[in-house]
């Protein structure tokens, strides 16, 4: 599998086939660019090429490497490449680079940045397996841990979330807010209907986690990572993970990667996944959230931090958004559903801090 073939969490392609002739401008990007590196391309194979972020499967007379066009802004991609640079040299299972002639870890051609991978063989974990959860929740920790002391080579901008949560909680209560104008706009809509009669709220309840969020140990604990922070994937997942031979847990995809809490990754990985069953699965809670501690222990105050933060209607966020800003047409049973996981939610959760 590739090195960042995407593929949704039944283990699918995202892919939609290329026309022919897309297929060969790609091949033939990829061998113009292949020269930047000591490399013998036998075969060239387009494993992504719908999206900004290309890649490339280059077979080789000693084995397959990924070639991958990154679809990030010129600094943020350099943050990210050597990130990804330090933790393989490190040990960390993921992807290793390969230096370009120059001796670079990178070419840029165009206005986009290419590197040069290991291609990494596995299979996408399955999350209702319980072996596999705890494996990837592991994956997460080990990530984590092995991050700490990276910091970007001089000239490369440090990106960073640390401290930044209260102008999300802020920023994400306004946006919805202004959302119910454009509700009342649409008032023989459902969606929007129901929307106008619930959303102040849970628009409420945002602002009081924020209260919560800033009388926790949130801020102490920001400013003591300032000077050692650990990396955040920003987008762990099954697409962005892979089981490797002898249980090897590999993470890939790191392009998103940035400094803040461990558990910013943690909430996105848990509350996800527990919505898709309609009621909070305190035992899938749990097992994720043990699974992790095994490799990256939490203190209490730190885990009452992450509770405040799972409190956060995120899901809810979401759905809304992809109503008023994607402007997709959304059934009012999604807003229902949305609305009742963020109680139920809640009613778990409150106990816990």
């Amino acid at each position: 599998m590739a090195e960042n073939h995407e593929v949704t969490e039944e283990g699918k392609s995202t892919e939609l086939p290329l026309s022919i002739e897309d297929e060969k401008k790609l091949t033939s990007l990829a061998e113009n660019v292949l020269q930047g590196w000591d490399l013998q391309a036998e075969k060239i194979e387009v494993i992504q090429g719908n999206q900004m972020a290309l890649v490339w499967k280059i077979h080789t007379n000693s084995g397959a490497v990924c070639l991958k066009r990154i679809h990030r802004p010129e600094k943020k991609a350099l943050f990210s490449i050597f990130a990804q640079d330090y933790l393989a040299k490190k040990g960390m299972k993921v992807p290793a680079i390969l230096e370009a002639k120059n001796g670079n870890l990178y070419t840029k051609h165009g206005a986009f940045l290419f590197v040069v991978y290991d291609w990494i063989e596995g299979r996408p974990f399955e999350l209702t397996v319980k072996k596999d959860l705890e494996f990837i929740m592991k994956g997460l920790a080990e990530f984590h841990t092995a991050s700490v002391g990276y910091q970007p080579p001089n000239g490369v901008p440090v990106f960073t979330k640390l401290g930044r949560w209260p102008n999300h909680y802020i920023k994400r209560c306004k946006q919805m807010e202004t959302w119910k104008l454009m509700a009342q706009a649409e008032k023989d809509d459902p969606f929007s209907q129901l929307y106008l009669q619930e959303i102040d709220h849970f628009i409420q309840d945002g602002k009081g986690v924020l209260d919560r969020l800033l009388q926790s140990s949130y801020v102490s604990w920001t400013e003591q990572l300032k000077h050692q922070p650990n990396l955040c994937h920003q987008d762990y997942g099954t697409g962005n993970t892979l089981l490797g031979e002898n249980d090897q847990i590999w993470v890939i995809d790191l392009d998103t990667v940035s400094f803040d809490l461990p558990i910013r990754d943690l909430r996105k990985m848990i509350i996800p996944l527990l919505d898709t069953t309609g009621v909070w699965d305190e035992k899938t809670f749990y097992v994720m959230l043990n699974a992790y501690e095994t490799a990256a222990p939490l203190t209490d105050e730190q885990k009452k931090v992450m509770f405040i933060d799972m409190l956060f209607p995120y899901e809810l966020y979401d759905v809304i958004r992809e109503k008023y800003v994607r402007k997709s047409a959304l059934p009012r049973e999604e807003l229902e559903s949305a609305f009742e996981y963020e109680r139920v939610k809640a009613a778990a959760l409150h106990p816990l801090i």
